[in-house]
């Protein structure tokens, strides 16, 4: 007697994916912590990854292997490792966003309305397109965590959540330009992620001379500074 084996639906799994990115970037959104940030985004990264892992496969390029493993390598573990380090030395309340500009109720209605609108425009805009299974599951969710990314730096008080607001927009971009392309070059994968590493490494020094002379990372000390 043979065994049955139950095949995942193409469609199914992009669609799982893309709900996973969306959750995890609601969990930026939601959370206060440094931590629960950097875990959310932690996860949406390695979701990231495992996407980029499925067009590689259905697709059968190469270079977007090669872009998945660095997704993971880079995104996943070389970046939330270089913010806590750089945090590490900060004190466990310096970490927690008490006082965001937009509550966190407030923040989660607009974001829903963020994912509702950049649905309505990719599909409003790209519905007389030819496109395949990837781009039109993955589009929509790579402008959401564009929106959402930029809803995040401009509605906390903390750096620190301004700089994950940052690389979930480099998230999102990834996203869009390998769901369009499916075959970018290689060398301009390796220049985004290297783009990427670079930003978050000066965010980090600019993050350490902050916490060294604020003993915090509330972007309003550097306005009492100013106005003093």
């Amino acid at each position: 007697m043979g065994e049955m084996r139950t095949q995942v639906p193409l469609s199914d799994l992009l669609t799982l994916s893309a709900v996973g990115l969306l959750v995890s970037t609601f969990g930026v959104v939601v959370r206060r912590s440094f931590a629960g940030w950097l875990s959310a985004y932690r996860y949406q990264s390695i979701i990231l990854a495992g996407s980029t892992a499925v067009i590689a496969y259905e697709t059968g390029v190469w270079e977007i292997y090669a872009a998945a493993a660095l997704t993971l390598a880079v995104k996943a573990v070389v970046i939330p490792r270089l913010l806590v380090r750089v945090t590490g030395s900060v004190r466990d309340e310096f970490k927690i966003e008490a006082n965001p500009f937009v509550s966190v109720r407030l923040s989660l209605l607009i974001s829903t309305l963020l994912v509702a609108l950049s649905y309505g425009l990719v599909r409003q805009t790209l519905a007389s397109a030819n496109l395949d299974v990837f781009a039109v599951t993955y589009l929509p969710v790579s402008v959401s965590l564009f929106f959402i990314g930029l809803f995040v730096m401009v509605s906390r008080r903390m750096a620190l959540n301004q700089v994950v607001g940052l690389l979930i927009i480099e998230n999102g971009l990834f996203l869009f330009t390998t769901a369009l392309t499916q075959g970018v070059s290689l060398i301009i994968e390796v220049g985004i992620l290297a783009d990427i590493l670079v930003g978050v490494m000066i965010s980090a020094l600019l993050l350490l001379r902050m916490s060294q002379t604020f003993d915090s990372f509330d972007i309003a000390s550097l306005e009492k500074l100013k106005d003093d």
